[in-house]
């Protein structure tokens, strides 16, 4: 681990803050740490709440993946969502010829 200056503040582990009701932020916070700041009973923290907000509006958006989990199992769900996105890359980096690099 690299030396820190002493000058420098410290390094912060956990990001995950709460503040009080009256503090205002001096810009327009991101959909994924408003809502959790607003609300307490959304799922997930501030650090990978963008990632969080993302699956959860797939699952609301995709309900054909939900009722293909509760049919068939995830298991078999999950391995064929994981086909379609490696297909899906292969074409995109095939077709602006970064396959090799």
């Amino acid at each position: 681990m690299a030396l820190q200056n002493p000058n420098d503040p410290p390094l912060l582990d956990d990001l995950d803050r709460h503040y009080l009701r009256g503090t205002r932020p001096q810009e327009f916070l991101p959909f994924s740490v408003r809502v959790r700041r607003r609300h307490r009973w959304w799922p997930g923290p501030e650090r990978h709440g963008r990632l969080i907000d993302r699956l959860i509006l797939v699952a609301i958006l995709a309900p054909g993946i939900i009722w293909a989990a509760v049919s068939f199992g995830w298991l078999p769900v999950m391995f064929i969502v994981s086909e379609i996105v490696l297909i899906r890359l292969t074409i995109y980096r095939v077709m602006t010829e970064t396959f090799l690099e």
